[in-house]
C-alpha cells in the first residue's frame, strides 16, 4: 500500500509541475468545448467540481492549494499535495488513491469509511443542486424547441435565427451529456470505494443509492430533451 500511495503522490507532483509550467492545457479544460453553454451550466461551480477527474484534473483543481505546498518549506510537501488533490475533486481523483489517503489518514477501517460516508453527502447535495439547475436550464430549452417548432412550421423565423438558437441547444444537450457521464463516473468510485471496505457499508450504500437517483433523474431529463430536439429538422 506505501509503494502505490507512493506512485499515486508522484503522479500528483509530476502533474501539478506541468500545469504550474503550462503544459497541462491551454487554460479552456472542461467549459472551452463551446462559448453557447448556457452560463448557469458552464459557469456552476458544482458542476466543474463533478467535471474534474483523475490525477490531472484533481490537481489542476486544486492548483494553488498544491503550488502553496510546492513553494513552502514543509518537510511533507509530498503529502500536503495529495491532500490537496483530494480536496480539489474528492473521491474523482480515482477509488484506489481515494482508498489509500484514507488509509493513510485514519487509524481504522470504520474511520475511513465515516469519512467516506461525509463526502458522499456533500456530493450529494452538490449533485442535487445540479439537477435543479439542470432541470431548469431542459425547461427553457424545451420551450425553446416549442417555439421554434410552431414558427417552422407557420413560416415566422429566418433560418438563421433558427440554426443559432438549435446549436444552442445542441451545446447544452452535450454539456449534460458531459456532466452526466462523470457523475456516472463517481458513483462507479463509489461503488467500489463501498466494496472495498471491510467494514459495514450499508450506509454508503444508501448514499450511493441515493446518488443513482439523481442520476437516473438527469439522465430522464436528458433523453426527454434530447429527443424534442431530434424532432426539429430545417430544410
Amino acid at each position: 500500500m506505501a509503494y502505490k500511495l507512493k506512485r499515486i503522490i508522484t503522479s500528483i507532483m509530476v502533474s501539478t509541475v506541468f500545469i504550474l509550467t503550462g503544459c497541462a492545457g491551454g487554460g479552456g479544460g472542461y467549459f472551452g468545448s463551446s462559448s453557447s453553454v448556457d452560463p448557469r451550466l458552464k459557469n456552476n461551480p458544482d458542476i466543474e467540481f463533478f467535471s474534474r477527474s483523475g490525477l490531472t484534473a484533481c490537481a489542476a483543481g486544486a492548483g494553488l492549494g498544491i503550488a502553496g505546498c510546492l513553494l513552502s518549506n514543509s518537510s511533507k510537501k509530498a503529502e500536503c499535495a495529495l491532500i490537496a488533490a483530494v480536496a480539489g475533486c474528492g473521491v474523482g481523483i480515482g477509488a484506489n488513491a481515494y482508498l489509500d489517503y484514507n488509509r493513510k489518514k485514519y487509524g481504522s477501517e470504520e474511520e475511513a469509511l465515516n469519512s467516506a460516508i461525509s463526502d458522499m453527502k456533500v456530493e450529494n447535495n452538490r449533485l442535487e443542486r445540479i439537477n435543479q439547475i439542470n432541470k431548469q436550464v431542459i425547461i427553457d430549452n424545451k420551450a425553446t424547441l416549442d417555439k421554434l417548432s410552431k414558427e417552422i412550421a407557420n413560416n415566422t423565423i429566418n433560418a438563421d435565427m433558427a440554426e443559432k438558437q438549435l446549436k444552442s441547444i445542441d451545446a447544452n444537450i452535450n454539456f449534460l451529456r458531459d456532466t452526466l457521464a462523470k457523475a456516472k463516473e463517481r458513483q462507479a468510485n463509489w461503488e467500489k470505494v463501498s466494496n472495498s471496505t471491510s467494514a459495514d457499508s450499508s450506509e454508503l450504500d444508501e448514499q450511493i443509492a441515493q446518488m443513482n437517483e439523481k442520476v437516473q433523474a438527469l439522465e430522464s431529463e436528458l433523453d426527454s430533451l434530447f429527443t424534442q430536439r431530434s424532432a426539429i429538422k430545417l430544410s
